[in-house]
């Protein structure tokens, strides 16, 4: 299904990772952070998690999850200017 934002664009499937709603699926249009844009799509393709300890729980995994992907970047940042 295409649904053609205000501004041009095509909405699509993205998703969230607020505190609010970590890992809620959204369809919404790509600019819709943008001001100057007409951007008037927004709508929740998943339903709310049951209860706030799902939410919060959620999100710290996927905080861990970033931080543990930005070390393994600093790792490999390291381990290749050791090599060259």
């Amino acid at each position: 299904m295409n649904i053609l934002c205000g501004c041009g664009e095509l909405a699509r499937c993205q998703t969230s990772w607020t505190e609010n709603n970590p890992a809620r699926r959204f369809l919404g249009c790509p600019n819709f952070m943008d001001p100057t844009t007409n951007c008037n799509i927004f709508q929740w393709a998943d339903a709310p998690l049951p209860n706030h300890w799902y939410q919060a729980r959620i999100y710290e995994l996927h905080l861990h999850m970033r931080n543990a992907q930005e070390q393994l970047i600093q790792v490999n940042n390291q381990n290749s200017q050791i090599l060259f």
